[in-house]
């Protein structure tokens, strides 16, 4: 596939992109073509994935008070629980992340337990510069068995995600949530600021 990037709002500007993807396509013998735009935040009716920005430096991110901390601090018994929370929540990449918790490849998992297993989890928490240094709480996997939901147990490990990536220093994060999806209005409810939308269409 792909992909051409479109950043310009001017007339012709979307016609010259999918030229651009065309001519691309054909080059290099792709079998799809996709043009992704942007819209800034002062959309009303945005659409696709939404950019959120955490501010770290804005205000402070205090330890929820629930059942929630990272996996290796339960005990050894609801620790082996995460493989079964890993395997229904393939979709999600918990299954992938599992994997390489076992390779102790990534930062540590924060965890939300009901009843001595596993209900939910985000991670892994790490903290990485980007391109000019500053440090950034990066993405997390994040989510909630489908009979834990609608407890609050997601919002709770949000704001021990907030709280861990404040403590250890990060800056900011940033994040892409599906507009109008449960992690868009979690992160609309708490706060974050909105930078502007992304979408695609076919070239």
């Amino acid at each position: 596939m792909v992909k051409v990037h479109l950043y310009g709002t001017e007339p012709g500007s979307a016609l010259a992109a999918t030229e651009l993807a065309q001519k691309l396509a054909a080059q290099h013998g792709a079998a799809k073509t996709r043009i992704v735009r942007f819209s800034g935040p002062e959309v009303a009716d945005g659409r696709g994935t939404r950019i959120q920005l955490q501010d770290f430096k804005t205000a402070a991110c205090p330890a929820p008070d629930g059942p929630v901390r990272l996996l290796r601090e339960w005990p050894a018994g609801v620790q082996d629980t995460f493989a079964g929370f890993a395997e229904q929540m393939t979709a999600d990449g918990f299954a992938f992340l599992y994997r390489l918790m076992q390779a102790g490849t990534v930062g540590p998992v924060l965890t939300a337990v009901v009843k001595g297993k596993v209900a939910g989890a985000i991670g892994p928490m790490e903290i990485r510069p980007d391109a000019i240094g500053t440090p950034q709480l990066m993405p997390q996997y994040f989510g909630v068995l489908s009979e834990h939901r609608g407890k609050g147990l997601g919002r709770l490990l949000w704001r021990a995600a907030m709280h861990w990536g404040q403590n250890h220093k990060a800056v900011y994060q940033l994040l892409q949530t599906e507009v109008g999806g449960a992690s868009d209005r979690l992160c609309q409810s708490e706060g974050l600021t909105s930078l502007g939308f992304t979408y695609w269409q076919a070239a």
